[in-house]
């Protein structure tokens, strides 16, 4: 069981409050402290990347947002990915390419020396 704690805010509006998120399996189960919240099978539950740190995580139909303290783990845990395409939202896929290009200058660069 892997578990994920982090800060949980309704997207209607509310506080944020500390929550922990445990995956076991095909399960995903929200704690708040020591009180059980709810428990759903993974493919009911829908999990999409806002920002490289902040999830919109689908429970029952009603949308929340999560930012984890791990978000690399949690996002490795229920397989979500960045888009990185140039033109996707996070803007990574310019970078990427744009430091690829320069790794390999440089490469060149000391080939020559």
């Amino acid at each position: 069981m892997k578990s994920y704690t982090g800060r949980l805010s309704p997207h209607e509006g509310g506080d944020a409050m500390a929550a922990t998120f445990h995956i076991d399996g095909h399960w995903l189960r929200l704690m708040q402290g020591n009180r059980r919240v709810g428990a759903w099978a993974l493919e009911d539950v829908l999990v999409e990347r806002m920002t490289v740190f902040r999830f919109n995580v689908t429970l029952d139909g009603v949308k929340n947002t999560f930012a984890p303290d791990d978000p690399a783990g949690f996002a490795d845990s229920l397989h979500v990915v960045v888009d990185l395409r140039p033109a996707s939202r996070f803007g990574l896929g310019e970078r990427v390419r744009k430091a690829k290009e320069e790794l390999a200058a440089a490469h060149a660069a000391a080939e020559e020396d």
